[in-house]
C-alpha cells in the first residue's frame, strides 16, 4: 500500500512536466524513508494516485533507475532499492575520498562570499535540526546545504555532481545515527570543527575531519540498522 504522504505529495505538486513532478515526489518519498526498501511500485496504482496515465509514471520509474533508487525485475515490475550494510559502507568509503578532495580544493579558493554562504548553512543545520519534532527528517537536506557549501567553493562541478549522487544513495540510512543520544551534539560540533577549518583556511585539518566525519557516521548508522533488523 502506498503511503498516506504519497497521495498528499501528488495533489499539491505543480502541474510541470508529468513524469517529472511523478518522479521529483517518489524520490523525496524514498530519500525520507516514506517508502521502503523492497516496496512494490505499481505503475497503475501510482497512475491512480498521481491522476495521469501509466506513460509518465514509467518515465519516472526509469529516471528512478538510472539513479539506483529503484529496480525493475522480472514479474514484479519496479521496486525500491535497498543497501546491504556493505553497500552503506562501501559509498561512504567513496563520500570520504570525494568529499575530502573537494573541501580541501574549497577552503584554498573560499572567498568570503563562500564562507559567508557556509555559516548561514551552519545555523539553519543547528537551528533546524534542534528540538524539531521532523529534526531528524530534516537533517538529511540540512546536512547536504552545509557540506555543499563547503565543496561548492571548489569550482568542479562534475564533482559535485559525483558526490551529490552518491549521497543520495546513502543519506537514508546514514541518518540513523543520529537516533543515538547525544550524537547531535556531536554532529553539531563537528561542524563547527569544520566551518573553523573554512575560517581558517586549514586544507590539511577539513581533510581529516572531513574524512572522520563521514566514516564515524557511516560506522555508527551501520550498528543502529543491524540493532534494528534484530
Amino acid at each position: 500500500m502506498l503511503p498516506e504522504s504519497l497521495f498528499i505529495r501528488a495533489t499539491e505538486e505543480p502541474r510541470g512536466l508529468a513524469s517529472e513532478w511523478v518522479g521529483n515526489a517518489l524520490r523525496q518519498a524514498i530519500l525520507d524513508g516514506h517508502l521502503a526498501d523492497g516496496q512494490s511500485l505499481r505503475q497503475s496504482e501510482l497512475a491512480g494516485a498521481f491522476g495521469v496515465s501509466t506513460i509518465p509514471v514509467r518515465e519516472a520509474l526509469k529516471q528512478l533507475e538510472v539513479e539506483g533508487l529503484v529496480a525493475f525485475q522480472q514479474n514484479r515490475g519496479a521496486t525500491v532499492i535497498g543497501l546491504s550494510e556493505e553497500d552503506i559502507i562501501d559509498f561512504s568509503e567513496i563520500r570520504a575520498s570525494l568529499e575530502e578532495m573537494a573541501a580541501t580544493q574549497s577552503v584554498r579558493r573560499m572567498t568570503r562570499v563562500d564562507l559567508a554562504r557556509v555559516e548561514d548553512a551552519y545555523e539553519a543545520f543547528v537551528a533546524g535540526t534542534s528540538d524539531a519534532p521532523d529534526g531528524m527528517a530534516r537533517s538529511g537536506p540540512l546536512n547536504w546545504a552545509f557540506h555543499g557549501a563547503i565543496y561548492a567553493a571548489c569550482g568542479r562541478p562534475r564533482l559535485l555532481e559525483m558526490i551529490e549522487g552518491v549521497h543520495r544513495r546513502v543519506d537514508r540510512y546514514i541518518r540513523a545515527h543520529l537516533e543515538i543520544a547525544g550524537r547531535k551534539a556531536e554532529t553539531d560540533a563537528e561542524h563547527l570543527a569544520l566551518l573553523a577549518a573554512c575560517r581558517s583556511r586549514d586544507a590539511e585539518g577539513i581533510a581529516a575531519l572531513t574524512r572522520r566525519h563521514i566514516l564515524d557516521a557511516a560506522r555508527i548508522s551501520v550498528d543502529v540498522l543491524r540493532r534494528r533488523r534484530g
